[in-house]
């Protein structure tokens, strides 16, 4: 017969461990917003579409009403564009300020990012604004919406 402290010690040590194994929803949406920042400096088109949810209800937009991409088709094209901006490998990400929140299969992650990278060689840095919004779907974070825009003077 197991005594009532050896009980109570295995149901803690497993709740803990378990608690311990599985990672912070939060965490999960960073990792995909870290695969999403390594496949744009890799310059790799298919790992970024990876990202992104199915469907046409899936967007990029960047700072003016044209940047709107709509679908993957028209995403993947967007971003072969953006590749032509920056030098592959050499782009550096920091956000002093994220918030980040899940409800249910929906998560988001609102920043304020300073970037580096270097065109031809040439270093330069700049502020974007960077609001995304994932969906779970079959037990893996999805990018669903992407916005970024560039901080302008009042």
């Amino acid at each position: 017969m197991t005594s009532k402290p050896f009980f109570i010690a295995t149901v803690l040590t497993l709740v803990c461990a378990s608690a311990v194994a599985a990672p912070e929803p939060e965490a999960e949406l960073r990792e995909v917003l870290s695969a999403h920042e390594q496949a744009l400096d890799n310059h790799d088109v298919d790992a970024l579409m990876g990202l992104y949810a199915p469907g046409e209800e899936t967007v990029v937009m960047g700072t003016t009403p044209p940047e709107r991409w709509v679908g993957k088709a028209q995403i993947a094209d967007a971003y072969r564009h953006f590749f032509e901006d920056f030098d592959a490998g050499t782009l550096e990400r920091d956000c002093p300020w994220m918030q980040i929140g899940i409800s249910g299969d929906t998560g988001w992650i609102t920043a304020n990012c300073e970037y580096t990278d270097s065109l031809k060689g040439e270093s330069r840095s700049f502020a974007l604004n960077v609001t995304v919004v994932m969906q779970k779907l079959e037990g893996a974070w999805k990018l669903r919406t992407m916005h970024f825009s560039n901080p302008t003077a009042p």
